[in-house]
């Protein structure tokens, strides 16, 4: 019998589908998470001879952590609580805290173990910063420098360090921009704020929420093969567009259609700075030896429009020609009272709206 896997952020769009992946290997899953709404509403679906824990936890309670680890001692660990982009714009301190803070607290308990757990950690494509696509039209590898432009991208930077100097066997997966149905069903104004920052022609590797989960479960079992390795999580080749591209392909699934470029600014090609993450990764590597690319992009375009509401999907397709050029003029008019430029600029408007400390260096490093 295997010892447990401890996956943190557990109900979330990755951790819930992890856990049905493990628990339908035969794993036995100790699934935590802070107890909210949201965690409560999710129904399992384990298909498989598995055993389900559920604990509600917060990673801050260092106590409560190491009592966790220490009662389960995992044989793994898949690190996936974070207190993510954009909400953490909104609470830089708290989200340092957590994001880093936490993660030391996860780090603390395992070390503790008499037989020390592999940590998977989900990092970020954040931690490459602004990627200029005139400047680096190459893909990003494992060996790419980190260079994390906002206060999120350095909280993820800082967890790897945490994780890496800890003496335990781990192994960092960075992932593009992960998509499902709860992408559309969660966006807020926060999320907005976001999109209307990123250039459109900002170059993007999407990656389907079940390949991510695939990722991780497999990356349970071949902890020999992938031990002290920095991996890069995006889909294949069908993955790779602009901002503008994935965000109209997701319109397009809710059933709104295609706003087309003149919804986004386009990013200026001299400025280093004026680009959001992510770049395109190279996935040679981490497909090797994860083996995760089953889905292509259709798939995942399909998925999303399938779990729409019908009534509401229909309404959509009959309001989209009357909506979408109403939606245009409104980001057109916002921009210019904005008094935004030719160009998107994105951090400057990012720390425009939530203050400077979302930027890279705005939350002092002993935050945690």
């Amino acid at each position: 019998m295997h010892n447990p896997v401890l996956v943190t952020g557990a109900f979330g769009q990755v951790g819930k589908r992890v856990t049905e992946i493990l628990l339908s290997r035969g794993r036995t899953v100790v699934a935590t998470d802070l107890r909210t709404d949201a965690a409560a509403a999710v129904a399992w679906d384990p298909a498989g001879a598995g055993e389900l824990h559920t604990v509600f936890a917060d990673l801050l309670d260092r106590e409560a952590i190491a009592e966790l680890v220490g009662e389960h001692r995992p044989a793994a660990i898949v690190h996936l609580a974070a207190m993510f982009s954009p909400a953490s714009y909104r609470n830089p301190r708290l989200a340092r805290r957590i994001n880093v803070g936490g993660t030391e607290n996860l780090v603390r308990a395992a070390r503790a173990l008499p037989e020390p757990p592999m940590l998977l950690f989900a990092s970020s494509a954040a931690v490459y910063g602004s990627r200029n696509p005139h400047r680096y039209p190459e893909r990003i590898t494992p060996d790419t420098p980190v260079a994390p432009i906002d206060q999120y991208g350095e909280d993820k930077v800082l967890a790897e360090n945490v994780i890496a100097g800890s003496g335990l066997p781990y192994a960092l997966l960075r992932l593009g921009g992960v998509l499902s149905p709860d992408t559309t069903a969660g966006i807020n104004r926060d999320h907005l704020v976001l999109i209307r920052a990123t250039p459109g022609d900002n170059r993007l590797h999407a990656v389907d929420a079940r390949d991510v989960a695939t990722a991780f479960a497999n990356g349970v079992d071949r902890r020999d093969t992938i031990a002290g390795k920095v991996l890069l999580i995006g889909g294949d080749d069908s993955y790779l567009h602009t901002h503008r591209d994935v965000e109209d392909a997701m319109f397009d699934a809710v059933g709104l259609g295609r706003l087309g470029p003149g919804a986004s600014l386009p990013g200026d090609p001299a400025d280093d700075g004026g680009w959001a993450f992510t770049g395109w990764f190279d996935t040679t590597e981490s497909q090797a030896l994860l083996d995760f690319q089953q889905h292509s992009w259709p798939d995942t375009v399909a998925w999303v429009a399938a779990a729409q509401p019908r009534f509401r999907r229909a309404a959509l397709r009959l309001a989209g020609p009357l909506l979408r050029p109403v939606l245009r003029t409104a980001l057109a008019v916002q921009r210019r009272v904005e008094r935004r430029g030719p160009y998107a600029d994105p951090w400057t408007l990012i720390a425009a709206r939530y203050g400077p400390s979302v930027l890279a260096g705005g939350v002092p490093a002993d935050s945690a």
